[in-house]
């Protein structure tokens, strides 16, 4: 048997490029440390997710660790010390070649680059065993590397971010070419950066990938794997030569060492396989390890002896006999042909199919791989990895497979009995997925397979069929991604033709088969996009689109998510389709679909070729309707504004050069001037103003007119563009009220100064901050402030209107929705005590400068301090102290200072206070007095300072044991049944202290409390705690009632158990006799009497 020649594809591309490293020279790289600059930007976690998914790419990870998990400790390492790695390593620019095959040396290169957080080490391994092809070409690396370079975290590289949004934010696939420019922009805020590229024979497109890396900002040091030699004229620094040293060898020894270590072998024995591998080896560890799993399956030493004379000598020869080992030979053509990786699920169905029988017996599913063990599996030809994968061992495999025993295709096929399909679900899911794509690859490859194209026909021949409506179902919820029309069930009569989802999938022959020999209905409507025809326009797959017209498509048919097959087009860009649909009578002016005609999908999408293309074929430029009310908007919205750019400079005004109107109202954005400037066009912008748009009279959504909408999302450039065309400055309503609150809002400086300048009112008052002075004071902007204030801007305006507890304020953010806003009208009263509250303490003194009113009232917290004290900025509250501020102010929602910080908890706020002389028995707010607020807190120490600076318990308001009972455990109707053990704790530590102060009302707290007992029915160890503090309590009650002229303590047993005398003997012996204490074992009712009664009773 021949050896197969691995690579040959790849050997032959080389070949023919000529020099296909030429350049990579040029790479340089500065020498300084690794640098980020402030340019990434933190998105939310949606956004992240939203771009990742778009992105798409391939995860390079799952090689790294495999390699790192198989690697054995110590190997590869050598190459760190290597002359040629470390003058690689430590120059400015140039490529390292690495040839042969070092999965573990790649690892301990990877491991010592990331080592050095002054660099960046980004990687990517070429894998083509599996036939999606996403890690073989120039795509998927550069997706890759963007997503390794352009994202830390949560945050994200603007040039990323802006390539998303161009891409219809994330509706259409990034063109490589987009990609490389992104790549490029990336990289110049990284430096320096070392690039590691295993298996560069294993591209499909290597010429194209350094071409692409060639337009990169000089920064890159690049190492590259291969198992072939560069040709010679390859511009390549560094050269390192993996077969047969001397190092590779003492790599294999060490491997042997720790994959043998366990059969304690005798020291002539482990020589033997050494010496016997190394030699067989010539340079690849893939034929090591594959000799090694055979080795580990001998039982004595003489098995062991026996093997390493029968040592297959390639490893085609090795995976000859591992094939005739294996019991399962279909599996490795569903590997060697899969679209996607192969879940252990999958396996089981597809060893459950008979093919010879053209059955499926799910009794024959392998409870092996079911159960986890995988020893069914040939590990020299398939591995299992972490999540459950099942692959080909390695690409040597598959190319075994596919190049030198091709024989083993056609047992490949899938079966032709549709009864198959019935019973699988894990299996079923892949086939209905991706059978389309293994009759596409027949047909590109032009190979003749009638028993595929007849299963498939089989497969579509009737609309009822069981099989053709499950994959019909998988299909369509493949699309919802995309359209979220369909449920996950979907009902047969909402399954379309077959003709519609060929057409979908670029099924020519098939669909050439159904209008001929099945007549199928060309114009059946139906699904997503209506007809087949529209569907094949959008997916731009023209050899249908061709097929269909010559079997009489109707062209102008009405329906679906884009109106017409030319609408569909046109939001596509696709300028051929376009051109021969106008060529077939296509309705240019065919009203309908998502963008309203053809012409606003062509301005959409930014395509000015097909723009053009249908304004000579009459297209009407100022119809009205779709998404964007009329052409002209939907151009300045336009996602691509380097496409508008470009139509610009070639006379893009042709819209307007055919009398579009400028000031037309109607579509998402209202009108094509407030359109451009949410796209932060400035060309456009121009445009239009030159052609008339009304800058006052036209609207700008929520924010009221174009300049404010502008102040609020636009540039400054286009800000000063509006002001030079005599947009009013001072016009007021919408969201912000004025231009200078929304730019203060949005903390734009050089955009406020702007306005200045052109002398917006300071003081104008309205919107939502009330007025731009408290805008920027909420935004924490010092520099606004300060900028406001040199400008005579009134520190002390009342904030006009009143806030209420419960009020909430809701406004449209830029997306038309809806979110709470930071600040309802009236909620702060005046400016120092909004930036009281937000506890910025340079805008509070820099207020107080400009000789704001330290005691001005108002608002939510009624005083700068109250507010300061609630929010628990120390810093703040001893400021405003110091100049001055009335600690005994009342109002607000706390009624003091005090009691606002009583309310957080805020112990050393509370202390400050107190030696400010704050009065400790002021009445007012939610708490009625300080103590009733600690106590409804449960803090104990504030309780205890309060009392020592002499608060009175019996003060006006509330009872405080109605405060402890309904502030501390709930509402009078529930609070008796939530109380926690936590908070009965607090409180009764809290009522130690009170009682020293008045014993009256503490036992009638006493008595709720055995209520509480009661209605949670304790269980003994819970009972134990509260009877040991309630008893606690009881005692030093005792010892006071006893001190008192009023108790007598000898007549306690004989006073009725539930009676009520109002004395304190009663409310003692109603307390301690009650049916909860009595419950409390081991003590009981007489032990707790004979307690109460005794004449020694403890402090």
């Amino acid at each position: 048997m021949n050896e197969p020649s691995f690579g040959r594809d790849s050997r032959a591309q080389q070949d023919r490029s000529g020099s296909m490293f030429a350049g990579a020279s040029h790479f340089t790289l500065p020498n300084s440390q690794f640098i980020i600059n402030n340019n990434y930007h933190t998105w939310n976690t949606n956004d992240m997710l939203d771009i990742r998914k778009w992105l798409k790419a391939p995860d390079p990870s799952t090689n790294f660790v495999a390699a790192c998990d198989k690697r054995t400790p110590g190997t590869g390492e050598w190459i760190l010390s290597d002359s040629q790695f470390i003058e690689w390593r430590e120059a400015t620019s140039g490529v390292l070649w690495i040839q042969g095959k070092g999965k573990a040396l790649l690892a301990a290169i990877i491991q010592n680059l990331q080592a050095n957080p002054a660099s960046l080490c980004c990687y990517y391994y070429f894998d083509n065993r599996d036939n999606s092809q996403t890690k073989t070409n120039a795509r998927g690396l550069l997706q890759s590397l963007l997503l390794q370079m352009a994202t830390r975290q949560e945050k994200v590289h603007p040039a990323l971010h802006e390539l998303y949004r161009i891409s219809n934010q994330g509706l259409m696939e990034p063109t490589i070419a987009g990609l490389s420019a992104t790549l490029e922009v990336v990289s110049k805020d990284l430096s320096p950066v070392f690039l590691v590229l295993d298996a560069m024979d294993e591209c499909s497109e290597a010429i194209d990938v350094f071409k692409h890396l060639a337009h990169l900002k000089k920064n890159l040091c690049i190492a590259v794997t291969s198992r072939y030699l560069a040709e010679t004229g390859y511009d390549v620094s560094w050269y390192i030569h993996l077969d047969d040293t001397e190092s590779f060898h003492q790599d294999i020894a060490k491997y042997l060492q720790d994959k043998l270590s366990h059969r304690k072998l005798k020291p002539e024995l482990f020589t033997e396989i050494v010496n016997g591998l190394s030699q067989g080896a010539q340079g690849q560890f893939r034929w090591v390890d594959c000799q090694v799993t055979v080795l580990e399956q001998c039982k004595t030493p003489k098995a062991m002896h026996e093997a390493l004379k029968k040592l297959p000598r390639t490893l085609a020869e090795t995976y000859t006999l591992a094939i005739k080992r294996m019991r399962e030979g279909q599996l490795l053509m569903w590997l060697a042909y899969a679209f996607e990786p192969l879940s252990i699920a999958q396996v089981t169905d597809i060893l459950a199919v008979d093919l010879e029988a053209q059955t499926f017996d799910p009794d024959m599913r392998s409870l092996e791989l079911e159960n986890g063990t995988y020893e069914i599996l040939d590990s020299t030809l398939i591995t299992v990895d972490v999540k459950k994968v099942v692959k080909l061992a390695h690409n040597s495999v598959k190319e075994f497979l596919t190049q030198t025993h091709a024989e083993f295709n056609k047992e490949g096929m899938l079966p032709e009995n549709e009864n198959i399909f019935k019973e699988l679900f894990s299996l079923g899911l892949y086939a209905a997925q991706h059978w389309p794509s293994h009759m596409k690859a027949l047909d590109d490859e032009a190979l003749e397979c009638k028993p595929a194209k007849d299963l498939a026909i089989s497969l579509l021949k009737d609309n009822s069929q069981l099989i053709y409506m499950n994959w019909i179902r998988i299909h369509v919820l493949e699309e919802r991604s995309w359209h979220d029309t369909y449920q996950p069930t979907l009902d047969s009569s909402k399954i379309q033709g077959q003709l519609y989802y060929m057409a979908s999938l670029n099924m020519q022959s098939i669909a050439e088969h159904l209008l001929v020999e099945n007549m199928a209905d060309v114009n059946c409507q139906g699904g997503v996009y209506g007809n087949a025809l529209q569907v094949a326009c959008w997916k731009e797959h023209r050899d249908i689109v061709q097929l269909l017209l010559e079997h009489k498509a109707d062209v102008s048919a009405q329906g679906g998510l884009y109106g017409s097959a030319l609408q569909g087009a046109s939001a596509h860009g696709d300028k051929e389709t376009v051109q021969l649909l106008l060529e077939h009578k296509a309705d240019v002016n065919a009203q309908g679909g998502k963008y309203g005609n053809a012409l606003q999908a062509a301005c959409w999408s930014g395509n000015r070729d097909v723009v053009q293309l249908l304004l000579e074929h009459k297209a009407a430029v100022n119809a009205q309707g779709g998404e964007y009310g009329n052409a002209l908007q939907a151009a300045c919205w336009s996602r691509n504004r380097d496409v508008v750019q470009l139509l610009l400079e070639h006379k893009a005004d042709l819209l307007l050069m055919h009398k579009a109107d400028v000031n037309a109202q109607g579509g998402k954005h209202q009108h094509a001037l407030w359109a451009a400037i949410r796209g932060e066009n400035k060309v456009v912008v121009q445009l239009l103003l030159e052609h008339k748009a009304d800058v006052n009279g036209l609207g700008g959504g929520y924010y009221g007119s174009v300049l404010k909408a502008a102040a609020s999302e636009g540039s400054k450039d286009i800000i000063q563009l509006l002001l030079e065309h005599k947009a009013d400055v001072n016009a007021q309503g919408g969201l912000y009220g004025n231009a200078l609150q929304a730019a203060a809002s949005r903390g734009s400086i050089s955009i406020v100064q702007l306005l200045l300048e052109h002398k917006a009112d300071v003081n104008a008052q309205g919107g939502h901050y009330w007025n731009a002075l408290h805008a920027a004071i909420i935004e924490k902007n010092k520099d606004i402030v300060h900028l406001l204030l040199e400008h005579n801007v009134d520190v002390n305006a009342k904030w006009e209107g009143s806030f209420q507890k419960g009020q909430q304020r809701y406004c449209a953010t830029s997306s038309g929705t809806q979110s709470r806003c930071k600040c309802p009208r009236g909620k702060y009263g005046n400016a120092l005590q909004a930036a009281s509250w937000r506890g910025k303490k340079h805008i509070v003194q820099l207020l107080l400068e400009y000789k704001a009113d330290v005691n001005a009232q108002g608002g939510q917290y009624g005083s700068a301090l109250q507010a300061a004290s609630w929010q628990g900025k120390k810093h703040i509250v001893q400021l405003l102290l110091e100049h001055k501020a009335d600690v005994n102010a009342q109002g607000g929602q706390y009624g003091s200072a005090l009691l606002a910080a009583i309310a957080t908890g805020n112990k050393d706020i509370v202390e400050l206070l107190l030696e400010h002389k704050a009065d400790v028995n002021a009445q007012g707010g939610r708490y009625r007095n300080a103590v009733q607020a600690a106590i409804s807190k449960g803090n104990e120490d504030i309780v205890e300072r309060l009392l020592k600076h002499n608060a009175r318990v019996n003060a006006q308001g509330a009872t405080t044991h109605q405060s402890v009972i309904i502030d501390g455990f709930g509402s009078p109707k529930m609070g008796l049944v939530k109380g926690t053990r936590r908070a009965i704790h607090k409180h009764l530590n809290i009522l130690k202290h009170v009682m020293k102060s008045y014993l009256t009302k503490r036992l009638n707290a006493l008595n709720s409390l055995a209520m509480i007992v009661d209605r949670r029915k304790w269980r003994n160890s819970v009972e134990g705690e509260v009877k040991t503090a309630a008893l606690e309590i009881g005692n030093k009650a005792m010892a006071i009632a006893s001190s008192s002229k009023k108790a007598d303590t000898s007549k306690l047993a004989l006073v009725p158990r539930f009676g009520v005398i109002p004395s304190v003997d009663s409310v003692l012996v109603q307390t301690f006799t009650s049916k909860p204490f009595c419950l409390l074992k081991p003590l009981g009712k007489k032990y707790i009497l004979k307690q109460l009664g005794s004449s020694k009773v403890s402090n």
